[in-house]
């Protein structure tokens, strides 16, 4: 368990993992009953449940590098396992119906996050690169985390009346725009360095548009005010769409890790497409939601943390066979979860829920070994 501090990836990820598998556990066993507090409470909990230790392993892994800084090791171990703890405390509150126990962890992960978000402030403040657009929009992400979580206190707090905001902030005020933020960083760079020729497309107006698209999204879905949302997700369509082409997506499939960055990225105009269609009246159920943080986040979370976790553990970038049929499977699921809300077939939504928990565990029990061992070229990390 030593190893655990050597590295932030180290442990924010190992703690992901432990906190994904608890969640979509968790929800296995709540998803039979399917009680408006269950749903209310899986709407808040899920995407802020385990994303965010994720998003700080990757953040204080690559993000002192973006900023030219040195690397940040202090706190980092009080910070993940404050932040898991309450967690724990959450599903615990909901399985119990013990209300103190769900603020309490409500409290102890806003509490954990404002700290992790004041440290990166210092970093990017302290930074001498000029080109810290990336850093800053980072920080704006994790701010609306930050509120994000004490909206969600204050329903833990018997205010319900938060609970449509807490979640549209998780989702397209905190979570989206720091996948955005990446893709927009990373995914040009890694394509660079497999594909060649290749010309690195990554204007910044681009990114401007996607965190104000969000901004709409935000406001529209906390305050019901679908020409907000419509807005927010026909501007997510088209400029994502632009990226995919300018991106040369079509050209980056041939390398397994690559291309299962560029696949998740398809999900964003899919989700911003049933996004516009619910903000228009249809009926889509919660297609849209979950195309965006099953579909884009969900798969390019595996994408990335995988990659992420084979680099600084020394082995070779590359996705094993494994891997690969966990990562379509995602997509599977996802795909069942989506046509479960078009169609209200529930069925299709345990479907979904089961082969999302087999996927998890299989990447749980292949790569939680890799953050309790050393790294397998030898080196410090």
């Amino acid at each position: 368990m030593q190893l655990l501090r050597i590295a932030p990836h180290r442990l924010y990820f190992f703690s992901g993992m432990l906190a994904i598998l608890v969640m979509f556990g968790w929800w296995g066993y709540r998803l039979p009953a399917l009680s408006a507090g269950g749903l209310q409470t899986h709407a808040m909990l899920m995407p802020l449940g385990f994303f965010p230790l994720f998003i700080l392993g990757f953040t204080f892994t690559a993000g002192p590098k973006w900023l030219a800084m040195p690397d940040e090791k202090r706190g980092f171990v009080l910070a993940g396992a404050s932040y898991l703890t309450g967690v724990a405390a959450q599903v615990v509150a909901d399985i119990s119906g013990l209300s103190w126990t769900g603020l309490a962890g409500s409290v102890l992960m806003l509490l954990a996050w404002l700290g992790v978000t004041l440290r990166w402030a210092g970093i990017c403040g302290s930074s001498a690169v000029k080109d810290r657009w990336h850093g800053w929009v980072l920080l704006s992400g994790m701010m609306h985390g930050a509120v994000a979580l004490f909206t969600m206190m204050l329903v833990r707090a018997g205010l319900p009346q938060y609970t449509l905001l807490t979640t549209a902030l998780a989702v397209f005020g905190f979570l989206l725009p720091v996948f955005l933020n990446v893709c927009h960083r990373m995914l040009p760079f890694f394509s660079q360095n497999v594909v060649q020729p290749y010309q690195m497309w990554k204007p910044y107006w681009l990114l401007a548009t996607w965190v104000a698209c969000c901004e709409l999204i935000v406001i529209g879905e906390g305050f019901a005010l679908p020409v907000m949302t419509a807005g927010g997700a026909a501007g997510l369509c088209l400029s994502s769409m632009i990226a995919l082409y300018r991106w040369q997506s079509y050209r980056c499939l041939n390398n397994r890790l690559l291309a299962m960055l560029h696949y998740a990225f398809v999900w964003l105009p899919v989700s911003a497409v049933l996004l516009l269609a619910q903000a228009s009246g249809l009926h889509t159920g919660s297609a849209a939601v979950h195309g965006f943080a099953l579909g884009l986040m969900g798969t390019m979370l595996i994408g990335f943390v995988s990659r992420v976790s084979f680099g600084h553990s020394g082995r070779p970038l590359q996705a094993p066979d494994w891997l690969w049929l966990v990562y379509w499977s995602a997509h599977f699921a996802v795909a069942l979860r989506v046509l479960a809300s078009l169609l209200q077939l529930t069925a299709l939504m345990h479907l979904s829920l089961a082969l999302w928990i087999v996927c998890l565990l299989v990447w749980g029990v292949k790569l939680l070994p890799v953050y309790l061992f050393p790294r397998a070229d030898g080196k410090a990390g």
